[in-house]
């Protein structure tokens, strides 16, 4: 079925730049006025520093597998190793900070409790009543990165089915989340707690309720990385595991109007073919009797496949939103926080490198590369100024004068900079990976 759904970027400001790092390459070549030996000199600087911030990235990668092979559903690696109770915090501690600060340098933004709890209180565009009871969890990290308005048409019941109207659906482009449950048994204790030792039967029903869809293999250790696209920002709940699919309000009316007058009208045809049963014939009575609970055995079932149809929905959902998984979503990420921090990186050299009469400030470099953006792309982004200039700063480029004035090696030097570092990757005792 193709797509006819539109897309409307968000035009406020974001921090990622909704650029190629390879366009922007090519475009900054191809803008300037250098001669061919500067041209070469800088495609030779980019491409040397997006080869020393892989290798660091994949440093920083490989750290994350490490802390989440005893967290990670999916893995089929088999190990003697036996983690204590120690050693299993402390690597949860270390996968939380490292991936937060890995969603920092791919530019999401963190999705804070209040704003979770707002999108699960609103209207669902899908039509879908779906509840979440987010103190199931023991870690629950939520982070997008892209806000958009997506325009689509559908019938609704506003105009009887009979046409189309035209909605527009505010989404989250990208969504991250870290999910981590509570252990059966410590949430049940947990309610217990809260609402009295008499309710502990209703509890632990509750809580089985919430959880029946899980996996069977599913253990209190599991970490879930989860990363979607293009999510309604009113169907946040769709995507947490412990959601409860219940009828909405217009679909029990509905059911109720239906079944109720089915039934109805079933208990009086029968019990006028009772009435007229002149030799009130055992047989005859219990066929009326048959048919009648047939009758409602059908309006239990339209409620069932109400359900169903939910459920289905839901799936479709999931299935064309969803983009990794668990140690997917680190690859992921990192391949985004490279493309970010490269971008950021050299449009930072490239403005202070071909305005050296300028004398540009930190803000002032702000400013022209995020007018540039604007004048090339037509996006509007709030450049992470701060994050180019600590990596040239680090890189050992960049020359800070008293004022606040930034200035940058000439291309020869950075290159032979770049490259120095590159090579001492290899040295173990000068080898680092910091980001």
């Amino acid at each position: 079925m193709p797509d006819n759904t539109q897309i409307i970027h968000d035009p406020n400001k974001k921090r990622f730049i909704p650029v190629s790092k390879q366009e922007i390459v090519a475009d900054l070549l191809a803008d300037s006025n250098w001669n061919d030996n500067e041209k070469k000199l800088f495609n030779d600087f980019c491409q040397i520093f997006a080869a020393l911030y892989h290798y660091k990235f994949h440093c920083h990668l490989e750290e994350l597998k490490r802390c989440y092979t005893a967290f990670n559903p999916d893995s089929d690696i088999v190990s003697k190793h036996e983690y204590s109770s120690e050693q299993l915090q402390e690597n949860e501690a270390i996968l939380v900070k490292d991936m937060r600060e890995l969603l920092n340098n791919a530019n999401y933004e963190a999705l804070e409790i209040d704003d979770i709890n707002l999108a699960l209180s609103s209207e669902s565009y899908s039509g879908l009543n779906v509840s979440v009871d987010l103190d199931d969890f023991e870690q629950l990290i939520v982070y997008y990165r892209g806000l958009a308005t997506k325009i689509e048409q559908k019938r609704h019941w506003t105009s009887l089915y009979l046409r189309k109207k035209t909605f527009e659906v505010p989404i989250y482009k990208r969504m991250f989340m870290l999910l981590k449950l509570k252990s059966e048994a410590k949430r049940i204790q947990e309610l217990v707690t809260a609402k009295g030792e008499k309710f502990e039967k209703k509890v632990k029903k509750q809580v089985y309720k919430s959880r029946k869809s899980l996996p069977a293999d599913l253990n209190e250790q599991h970490i879930f990385l989860k990363l979607f696209k293009n999510i309604p920002r009113s169907d946040l709940e769709m995507l947490f595991p412990n959601r409860n699919v219940k009828l909405r309000l217009f679909d029990k009316i509905r059911l109720a109007i239906t079944g109720g007058t089915g039934t109805i009208i079933g208990i009086i045809s029968t019990a006028g073919k009772i009435a007229t049963i002149t030799l009130l014939s055992p047989t005859a009575i219990i066929g009326a009797f048959v048919g009648l609970l047939g009758i409602i055995f059908r309006q239990i079932m339209n409620i069932f496949t109400q359900r169903n149809k939910y459920m289905m929905v839901l799936s479709q959902n999931l299935y064309f939103h969803n983009l990794d998984n668990n140690s997917g979503v680190m690859s992921y990420l990192i391949d985004n926080a490279e493309d970010e921090e490269g971008k950021e990186v050299i449009l930072a050299y490239y403005f202070l490198h071909n305005n050296p009469d300028k004398n540009l400030t930190q803000t002032e470099l702000d400013n022209i590369v995020e007018q540039y953006i604007k004048d090339k792309y037509g996006v509007t982004i709030d450049f992470e100024v701060d994050d180019g200039v600590k990596k040239l700063r680090n890189e050992g480029i960049l020359l800070e004068q008293a004022d606040g004035v930034l200035k940058v090696l000439d291309l020869q030097k950075s290159c032979e900079r770049i490259d120095e570092e590159w090579d001492n990757f290899f040295t173990p005792k000068e080898s680092s990976c910091s980001i």
